[in-house]
């Protein structure tokens, strides 16, 4: 199934010198169909800056998928480019937001959500988390896109990354919090290797840095600044100990959770296993640890 909607996604790249034909001849008919229209028709072209739009999904007919607004009632959310070295590529991958939390296609309610390139790493990486037990992974659903009136073919809509009920479902530390008690939990932070707002850097070692970007909170006062930094900081020394059996750095890092995230890395040949996108979260309860994930 998952192979026969690799080519579809492929077959939309492919080049023709056929007439062009109307939109409806392209649509499968088998997958549902997401209509987004943005405000006056505006392209979407930035990363950082939502644009208005109305959005309707058409099920196509599918047992148990109900549609969500019409062409002639679109419902209202907002669109932005998403990613870094994918933005650059054909196939553009977007993050979407609706005007209130909805349920899609079997996946529970959010506003949050991202039209992801369907890729076979994305498939396999993404069923082998939930295979193994990661506390929490991200769903998605193949859906056909059509954008301001043309087909841009097939996407996966994917559960993005943030703490909720329904995704990582941890304590929500607050925007510019300075009670102590409350800043050594409720933490969503990724490694990256690409520089942005909301991130710290440290020394890693002698050759390099580590920049790990905050996505929960977003706005950090003085004494979340501090605590992240000190607390990595400390994570840092008691990984690089000169002590080989030092086990230090259990106090902070969860282990199985982090032998499970090393695992699908090592199987999926992940050459940004560990510093692109390497997500790591806390929670806000005693002896809570920093676990490795989601992918």
């Amino acid at each position: 199934m998952f192979f026969a909607l690799i080519l579809m996604c492929c077959a939309d790249d492919i080049e023709t010198n056929e007439p062009t034909t109307p939109i409806v001849a392209h649509i499968s008919g088998t997958l549902p169909v997401l209509y987004i229209n943005t405000e006056n028709q505006k392209p979407i072209t930035s990363k950082t800056e939502y644009i208005n739009a109305g959005y309707w999904l058409d099920p196509v007919g599918i047992d148990d998928m109900a549609p969500l607004g019409s062409e002639a009632e679109p419902l209202p959310m907002q669109i932005r480019g998403r990613g870094h070295s994918s933005w650059k590529g054909q196939k553009k991958p977007y993050k979407i937001k609706l005007g209130k939390k909805t349920a899609i296609m079997g996946m529970p309610e959010n506003k949050h959500w991202a039209l992801l390139k369907p890729t076979e790493d994305t498939v396999a990486g993404l069923h082998l988390g939930k295979l193994m037990n990661m506390t929490w992974t991200p769903s998605f659903r193949p859906v056909e896109v059509v954008l301001n009136g043309d087909y841009i073919g097939l996407y996966f809509l994917t559960e993005t990354i943030r703490i909720d009920e329904n995704r990582v479902n941890i304590y929500e530390q607050q925007d510019q919090e300075t009670n102590p008690d409350l800043i050594s939990g409720g933490w969503l932070v990724d490694v990256d290797n690409y520089h942005d707002e909301c991130q710290i850097t440290i020394p890693e070692n002698n050759r390099w840095n580590l920049t790990l970007r905050y996505h929960s909170p977003e706005d950090l006062s003085n004494s979340q600044l501090q605590w992240l930094t000190n607390e990595f900081k400390a994570i840092n020394t008691a990984i690089y100990s000169t002590d080989k059996t030092s086990t230090a750095w259990e106090e902070h890092i969860d282990v199985e959770s982090m032998a499970r995230f090393f695992i699908l890395q090592e199987v999926m040949d992940n050459p940004d296993g560990f510093h692109g996108s390497f997500y790591l979260h806390k929670d806000l309860k005693d002896g809570s640890k920093w676990i490795a994930g989601p992918i």
